[in-house]
């Protein structure tokens, strides 16, 4: 059998890397891209880790998922939420492939806890907890006795500190090598190993440096799968990413234009007296680097009280942290979530439902922002984008952000746009990056193809039947012509027996 190794890297572009391809700095890609089949992957909406990790792995749009962003907006019960229970009802394909393949999966955002999949299943971050984090639970020793795994980074990147850099950039290096030893220790038939981090690059640098030596240690890793000729090579990513060019505090224009209110009195007064998020991650920042595995900012956030979490402002006094517990509800009507979902307070079958949907469509369709571009290429109803048994619970309208600009939900900033983001140089964009090379797959450029797609095509590469409640499409497009793939007709199977748990 044909070995498979999916190589997922979160926000990858090559918009980004095709520069460092052409120069000679990315020699793996360069051939990957040269005999290998590519396309340009579409994320849904929002393009965001969560949901497009998840509807990845299920072939699902985020109506069946349950799953809308990282924090999903409750407003019959005006409470703002996170689904990561959702995370494990759901099938993932890699699961099918178990059933007669030899899988390991290690690193994919939103798996934990981990599912008892295959041979192993290492979670991964950002959602990720640095125990419990893998299926068989025996592996965690293993792998904090022979490399110090873990699953999360040490600091944070937003003060610049270059020991948070080269920590990220360990973390991406130790994840490939740990990847390739249990691949070989267990003759996988299908690998999954997953890059977040460098998307964490992209974010704060964009393509500087460190940016630059992250992928080079990809396109490195990369050359040692390739020298098995008799194995097929699938990369992909979550979502693309792009410089940003404007800002907009979407909730603050809500508040501007009177759809929106909050609590803001407590943040000003911590603000005044110099408490904030960012002074405080300082002060928790040990000096002594031998400190640095000792998470003390989690340890401040679990014994502070919920109610001060959600009301400390950052540097600039802006409220970044919870929805939850600051919307003053009963005088707002509508409600987002950063890059594009937004929610409306009243139910849809007020009279004014629609007339106000229609009234911030419009709106946001004709905004342009501190670039003078336009800050969406498109704005959608809610049920335009989402089907499924959760589409009950999607954003009533969802904005296709235009791939410059960053939508924020932070509020208490006193401004909607501007030029640059005060933490962040790059964004996420919906054009990602697809290539496959080996045996199966041809060296044409297909276009586009949805994220969506992906779980079915895998599944079909491998002999197995689609259930019939993904969404995407099997494509055949992607296999070399007189490959078993490309030749016989994909063959489909029952979805998922669902009983939707309680929110």
């Amino acid at each position: 059998m044909t070995a498979t190794v999916v190589v997922g890297i979160d926000g990858a572009t090559r918009r980004l890397i095709d520069s460092w391809v052409a120069d000679g700095t990315l020699p793996t890609f360069e051939r990957l891209f040269a005999d290998g089949v590519t396309g340009e992957l579409q994320s849904v909406l929002p393009p965001v880790t969560s949901p497009n990790w998840k509807a990845y792995a299920t072939g699902k749009n985020p109506g069946k998922i349950g799953v809308f962003w990282w924090q999903n907006v409750d407003v019959k019960n005006r409470r703002v939420w996170l689904p990561a229970e959702r995370y494990q009802h759901n099938t993932e394909y890699w699961e099918l492939l178990a059933t007669d393949h030899r899988v390991g999966v290690l690193n994919v955002p939103t798996t934990y806890p981990p599912k008892s999949v295959g041979e192993f299943l290492v979670s991964g971050p950002p959602d990720g907890e640095n125990t419990g984090f893998t299926h068989p639970k025996s592996l965690e020793h293993t792998l904090r006795s022979n490399y110090e795994y873990r699953v999360t980074k040490h600091g944070s990147l937003s003060d610049g500190d270059p020991d948070a850099f080269e920590d990220v950039l360990e973390l991406i290096d130790l994840r490939f090598t740990v990847a390739k030893d249990l691949a070989a220790e267990h003759s996988l038939d299908f690998l999954q190993v997953t890059t977040f981090y460098i998307n964490s690059l992209h974010h704060h640098r964009w393509n500087d440096e460190y940016v630059k030596r992250g992928w080079k240690l990809i396109d490195e890793h990369l050359s040692e799968f390739l020298a098995d000729e008799d194995r097929n090579i699938v990369l992909m990513s979550d979502h693309g990413h792009a410089k940003i060019e404007s800002v907009f505090y979407i909730n603050e224009w809500l508040g501007e234009q009177g759809y929106l209110s909050y609590e803001s009195d407590v943040a000003e007064t911590l603000h005044s007296a110099g408490i904030t998020t960012d002074r405080i991650k300082r002060l928790l920042t040990p000096a002594d680097k031998r400190l640095s595995k000792i998470d003390l900012q989690s340890v401040a956030a679990s014994v502070a009280p919920q109610w001060l979490l959600n009301r400390l402002p950052d540097d600039r006094g802006g409220l970044g942290g919870s929805k939850h517990g600051i919307v003053e509800w009963d005088d707002t009507l509508a409600l987002a979530s950063a890059q594009g979902p937004v929610y409306l307070t009243i139910p849809s079958s007020d009279p004014q439902y629609e007339s106000l949907r229609t009234e911030l469509i419009d709106a946001f369709t004709s905004l342009t922002g501190a670039d003078g571009q336009p800050i969406a290429r498109d704005v959608y109803r809610g049920e335009e984008v989402y089907s499924g048994r959760f589409a009950d619970e999607a954003p009533d309208i969802v904005i296709d952000k235009a791939p410059q600009v960053n939508i924020r939900e932070t509020l208490g900033t006193g401004r909607v746009f501007a030029a640059r983001d005060r933490s962040w140089a790059g964004v996420n964009r919906r054009e990602g990056l697809f290539c496959a090379h080996g045996p199966a797959f041809s060296d044409e450029d297909i276009g586009s193809l949805s994220i969506l797609d992906l779980a079915p095509t895998l599944l079909h590469l491998h002999g197995h039947a689609v259930p019939d409640d993904m969404d995407g499409e099997v494509r055949k497009d992607v296999f070399a012509e007189g490959t078993a793939p490309a030749d016989r007709e994909p063959e489909t199977g029952p979805g998922d027996q669902y009983i939707r748990p309680p929110t």
